[in-house]
């Protein structure tokens, strides 16, 4: 009678995210106005996000997907148990949340949230 109880279990904790998604903060580009009324777009807008690999393997992409539906990838090498904390340049500035819809291993292994 156990044996069905821990076998979904399992499966329940295989489908757990790898990554640990601390924050994720979309920023909009500042605007500075000057003396004659124009104003100026300074820098692009960006989606701050910090997470940690808290799998037993090296990440070498993040995929999030944005509250519009959108995707966006960091790409790097994500060692286990480090914090990550990176900038990416966003395009949507109407963006509010965001979560982590894949990941690829080093390895070339995925997981994949659906």
């Amino acid at each position: 009678m156990l044996t069905p109880l821990i076998l979904s279990s399992l499966i329940g904790l295989a489908s757990l995210a790898p990554v640990d998604l601390a924050s994720c903060e979309p920023s909009k580009p500042i605007t500075a106005s000057s003396n004659n009324d124009d104003s100026t777009t300074v820098g692009t807008s960006a989606l701050h996000v910090r997470f940690s690999d808290i799998a037993t393997q090296p990440i070498s992409r993040v995929t999030f997907t944005l509250d519009d539906g959108a995707t966006i990838n960091d790409v790097g090498t994500f060692s286990p148990g480090v914090v990550i904390d990176h900038n990416l340049r966003l395009a949507n500035t109407q963006v509010t949340s965001c979560s982590v819809s894949a990941v690829t291993f080093a390895d070339g292994t995925a997981w994949d949230a659906k």
